[in-house]
Protein backbone atom coordinates (compact mmCIF):
# COMPACT_ATOMS: atom_id res chain seq x y z
CA UNK A 1 0.00 0.00 0.00
CA UNK A 2 2.56 2.58 1.02
CA UNK A 3 4.69 1.83 -2.38
CA UNK A 4 1.49 2.51 -4.26
CA UNK A 5 1.48 5.77 -2.29
CA UNK A 6 4.60 6.40 -3.01
CA UNK A 7 4.27 5.86 -6.65
CA UNK A 8 1.05 8.09 -7.26
CA UNK A 9 2.73 10.97 -5.79
CA UNK A 10 6.18 10.41 -7.73
CA UNK A 11 3.69 10.28 -10.45
CA UNK A 12 1.68 13.65 -9.92
CA UNK A 13 4.92 15.24 -8.97
CA UNK A 14 6.46 14.42 -12.50
CA UNK A 15 2.88 15.37 -14.17
CA UNK A 16 3.11 18.63 -12.61
CA UNK A 17 6.60 19.61 -13.13
CA UNK A 18 5.88 21.23 -16.28
CA UNK A 19 2.87 23.68 -14.93
CA UNK A 20 3.59 27.65 -14.92
CA UNK A 21 1.33 29.89 -13.17
CA UNK A 22 0.12 32.73 -15.30
CA UNK A 23 -0.41 30.83 -18.54
CA UNK A 24 2.15 30.11 -20.93
CA UNK A 25 4.17 32.29 -22.16
CA UNK A 26 3.28 34.99 -24.48
CA UNK A 27 5.47 35.99 -27.91
CA UNK A 28 6.02 39.45 -26.40
CA UNK A 29 6.82 41.12 -23.20
CA UNK A 30 6.32 44.91 -23.55
CA UNK A 31 2.90 45.75 -25.77
CA UNK A 32 2.54 49.11 -26.77
CA UNK A 33 -1.25 50.48 -27.36
CA UNK A 34 -1.34 53.04 -30.73
CA UNK A 35 -3.71 55.42 -30.80
CA UNK A 36 -7.52 54.03 -30.80
CA UNK A 37 -9.01 54.72 -33.89
CA UNK A 38 -13.46 55.11 -34.32
CA UNK A 39 -15.26 55.22 -37.67
CA UNK A 40 -18.56 55.04 -35.56
CA UNK A 41 -21.52 57.75 -35.25
CA UNK A 42 -20.35 57.17 -31.10
CA UNK A 43 -18.05 60.07 -30.11
CA UNK A 44 -15.73 59.64 -27.30
CA UNK A 45 -15.81 55.62 -27.50
CA UNK A 46 -11.62 55.47 -28.18
CA UNK A 47 -10.78 57.34 -25.28
CA UNK A 48 -12.50 54.69 -22.73
CA UNK A 49 -11.68 51.88 -25.12
CA UNK A 50 -7.80 52.69 -24.97
CA UNK A 51 -8.48 53.38 -21.05
CA UNK A 52 -9.36 49.63 -20.75
CA UNK A 53 -7.01 47.99 -22.84
CA UNK A 54 -3.94 49.62 -21.12
CA UNK A 55 -6.00 48.55 -17.36
CA UNK A 56 -6.63 44.77 -19.23
CA UNK A 57 -2.63 44.09 -20.47
CA UNK A 58 -1.15 45.82 -17.41
CA UNK A 59 -3.03 42.97 -15.00
CA UNK A 60 -0.97 40.62 -17.20
CA UNK A 61 2.00 39.78 -14.88
CA UNK A 62 3.54 38.22 -18.16
CA UNK A 63 3.55 41.69 -20.03
CA UNK A 64 4.87 45.36 -19.76
CA UNK A 65 2.62 47.87 -21.27
CA UNK A 66 4.50 50.55 -22.96
CA UNK A 67 7.24 50.83 -26.12
CA UNK A 68 8.70 47.49 -27.37
CA UNK A 69 8.32 44.14 -28.86
CA UNK A 70 4.35 44.48 -30.07
CA UNK A 71 2.17 47.16 -31.35
CA UNK A 72 -1.55 46.54 -30.57
CA UNK A 73 -3.53 48.85 -33.18
CA UNK A 74 -7.71 49.10 -32.57
CA UNK A 75 -10.73 50.69 -34.31
CA UNK A 76 -14.00 51.10 -33.13
CA UNK A 77 -15.72 49.95 -35.90
CA UNK A 78 -19.54 49.13 -35.46
CA UNK A 79 -21.87 50.50 -33.00
CA UNK A 80 -25.13 49.32 -32.68
CA UNK A 81 -28.48 49.85 -30.61
CA UNK A 82 -31.58 47.88 -31.40
CA UNK A 83 -34.55 48.44 -29.71
CA UNK A 84 -37.24 45.35 -28.55
CA UNK A 85 -39.57 44.64 -26.27
CA UNK A 86 -41.59 41.45 -25.02
CA UNK A 87 -45.17 42.94 -25.43
CA UNK A 88 -46.88 42.87 -28.46
CA UNK A 89 -48.60 46.32 -27.80
CA UNK A 90 -44.54 47.93 -27.44
CA UNK A 91 -43.62 47.87 -31.07
CA UNK A 92 -42.94 51.82 -31.24
CA UNK A 93 -42.35 52.15 -27.59
CA UNK A 94 -39.15 50.91 -26.87
CA UNK A 95 -38.04 50.11 -23.47
CA UNK A 96 -35.39 48.08 -23.82
CA UNK A 97 -32.38 47.89 -26.36
CA UNK A 98 -29.43 45.85 -27.13
CA UNK A 99 -26.10 47.27 -27.39
CA UNK A 100 -23.20 45.95 -29.32
CA UNK A 101 -19.41 47.38 -30.16
CA UNK A 102 -17.28 45.67 -32.54
CA UNK A 103 -13.46 46.29 -32.39
CA UNK A 104 -11.23 45.36 -34.65
CA UNK A 105 -7.27 44.57 -33.81
CA UNK A 106 -3.91 44.13 -35.33
CA UNK A 107 -1.11 43.17 -33.31
CA UNK A 108 2.17 42.53 -34.08
CA UNK A 109 5.87 42.40 -33.46
CA UNK A 110 9.58 42.92 -34.76
CA UNK A 111 8.18 45.81 -36.47
CA UNK A 112 5.63 44.85 -37.85
CA UNK A 113 7.17 41.77 -39.59
CA UNK A 114 5.45 39.54 -38.02
CA UNK A 115 1.82 39.58 -37.35
CA UNK A 116 0.32 37.81 -34.52
CA UNK A 117 -3.51 38.42 -35.94
CA UNK A 118 -4.80 41.07 -38.33
CA UNK A 119 -8.29 42.49 -38.27
CA UNK A 120 -9.05 40.60 -35.39
CA UNK A 121 -12.87 41.33 -34.81
CA UNK A 122 -13.97 41.48 -30.77
CA UNK A 123 -17.44 42.18 -29.67
CA UNK A 124 -19.28 42.64 -26.79
CA UNK A 125 -23.40 43.09 -26.61
CA UNK A 126 -25.21 44.57 -23.61
CA UNK A 127 -29.14 44.87 -22.78
CA UNK A 128 -30.26 48.63 -21.65
CA UNK A 129 -32.96 48.65 -19.69
CA UNK A 130 -34.58 52.32 -19.78
CA UNK A 131 -35.34 53.30 -16.38
CA UNK A 132 -34.25 57.31 -16.37
CA UNK A 133 -32.23 59.56 -18.56
CA UNK A 134 -32.16 57.33 -21.51
CA UNK A 135 -28.64 58.87 -22.79
CA UNK A 136 -26.57 58.47 -19.74
CA UNK A 137 -27.82 54.74 -19.00
CA UNK A 138 -26.60 54.31 -22.89
CA UNK A 139 -23.32 56.03 -21.49
CA UNK A 140 -22.75 54.30 -18.91
CA UNK A 141 -22.90 50.62 -20.89
CA UNK A 142 -19.62 51.87 -22.32
CA UNK A 143 -16.92 50.92 -19.78
CA UNK A 144 -18.47 47.28 -19.35
CA UNK A 145 -18.72 46.57 -23.03
CA UNK A 146 -15.54 48.09 -23.73
CA UNK A 147 -13.49 46.13 -20.38
CA UNK A 148 -15.56 42.52 -21.78
CA UNK A 149 -13.79 43.44 -25.06
CA UNK A 150 -10.72 44.23 -23.58
CA UNK A 151 -9.95 41.47 -22.31
CA UNK A 152 -10.97 39.53 -24.86
CA UNK A 153 -8.06 41.33 -26.61
CA UNK A 154 -5.75 40.42 -23.48
CA UNK A 155 -6.63 36.72 -24.04
CA UNK A 156 -6.03 36.65 -27.62
CA UNK A 157 -3.03 38.74 -27.41
CA UNK A 158 -1.04 36.74 -24.28
CA UNK A 159 -2.32 32.89 -26.12
CA UNK A 160 0.95 30.97 -26.94
CA UNK A 161 1.81 31.25 -30.40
Amino acid sequence: MTRLLAFLAAALCVGCSAYQLGGPKPAFRHVEVAPIRNSTSRTGTHAVLHGKLLEALAADPRIKVGPGEALLEAEVVRYQRDGFTTKTGDAYAFTSYRVSFEVRCTLTTDGGKRVLFKDRAFRSVATLQIAGDPAAEELSLGPTLFADIAAQVREAATTAW
